[in-house]
């Protein structure tokens, strides 16, 4: 189902009519709501649905619009219903920036950010200024948390990093080199944690590669990356720029371990085929995980859009709840009330698909899981000790 786009349309739900209450009943608890809430609640999301974060901004808003059906559905608001619609940066910063000064004039109780780091730093400003409570998944860089009404719900991949190395460390490792996007702020952030902690973990970062996120040619990075020699290579870029690499990698007869970040997920490593098999990443979700709430999520994501979920998606669906939550607690949507029951709610956790979901300082957290493509799939490995 293709997501509404535009300012001020509302979500048509379509496929999710038919969608089982199964999610919301393990995740709602009690479906009472407090009396002031209206009688709707338009919620927005300013998301990448096109651009270089496009088929993440995609699953995490259908992600949205399915769990905004199970809210209205369960009724887990009372006589609260929550609509829905979307406004689409294009990976655009400019126009992240108008969006987002719309938004704040037309004084949603919630707003979602973008996906994308450099779409999230032009909005979180504004947001924040305006004392809008906003919600982001994903955009991990520096710039994003910039007002107490801001908050993430994706665990920070710079936090999870050193599972990674963990990885690598178990593997003998010493020596790596790194391919980054330099115009992506979360990946030039961990290519600059890489170094910085690699020493800890008994490696050292040998050669480092800068490409952009819009480069389709990287062939005389990748092959600059095999002459360093290093023992390990990690990849820091975005979706299908992975599979290039590893391509490049393999024909230049690159044979040690190669790590990545999320950007490797969800089909970003189908295009190198055989080549893909070993590289290793932490998520903070991974299909197959076996709590209750997450089993069903697939089920019924799989049921509404005909493919399999993915961590954007999961992310973005305990987003949506983790609102509903906040507007359950909050008994009002005056952006004071609500941005203290977001906190409140986030610092006691609550069960989601990802598990216990609890933030720190309105920033989500938690363990992460590593993982290893293995012939098209994801694979959860035991975490080195």
């Amino acid at each position: 189902m293709k997501a509404t786009r535009g300012r001020g349309r509302v979500a048509r739900w379509g496929a999710l009519a038919a969608v089982p209450l199964t999610i919301a009943a393990t995740l709602s608890g009690a479906s009472s709501a407090g009396a002031s809430l209206p009688s709707t609640i338009h919620l927005y999301s300013i998301d990448d649905n096109s651009g270089p974060a496009g088929a993440v901004g995609v699953d995490a808003t259908q992600a949205y619009e399915l769990a905004v059906s199970q809210i209205n559905k369960e009724h887990f608001l009372g006589n609260t219903t929550l609509s829905f619609s979307v406004g689409d940066t294009g990976g655009s910063a400019t126009t992240a920036a108008n969006l987002a000064t719309q938004a704040a004039t037309a004084h949603y109780p919630i707003v979602f950010g973008p996906v994308s780091s450099s779409t999230a730093v032009a909005v979180a400003p504004i947001l924040g200024r305006a004392n809008q409570p906003t919600i982001f998944t994903q955009a991990g860089s520096s710039g994003v948390l910039v007002s107490k009404y801001i908050f993430r719900m994706t665990p920070l991949q710079t936090t999870q990093f050193p599972l990674t190395l963990k990885w690598l460390k178990s593997k003998g490792v010493k020596t790596v080199s790194v391919l980054y996007d330099s115009d992506f702020p979360t990946q030039a952030q961990m290519a600059q944690e890489l170094a910085t902690l690699g020493p800890k973990y008994g490696m050292k970062v040998v050669g480092k590669q800068a490409v952009l996120t819009s480069q389709s040619n990287i062939s005389s990075a990748v092959s600059n990356l095999a002459a360093d020699h290093a023992q390990a290579v990690a990849l820091l870029v975005l979706l299908g720029q992975n599979a290039t690499a590893v391509s490049g990698l393999s024909q230049a007869g690159f044979k040690g371990p190669t790590v990545a970040e999320e950007g490797a997920a969800n089909g970003g490593l189908d295009a190198a085929g055989a080549a893909a098999n070993g590289v290793t990443w932490t998520t903070d979700w991974n299909t197959g995980e076996t709590n209750a709430a997450s089993t069903s999520f697939e089920k019924a994501y799989q049921a509404a859009y005909h493919k399999t979920a993915t961590d954007w998606s999961a992310e973005a669906y305990d987003a949506m709840w983790f609102a509903a939550r906040g507007l359950k607690e909050a008994g009002s949507t005056s952006p004071q009330a609500i941005q203290a029951a977001l906190e409140k709610v986030g610092k006691a956790g609550f069960p989601g698909v990802e598990g216990t979901v609890r933030t720190a300082s309105n920033q989500e957290v938690g363990p992460g899981i590593l993982v290893q493509y293995e012939n098209g799939d994801q694979v959860i490995v035991k975490s080195p000790s």
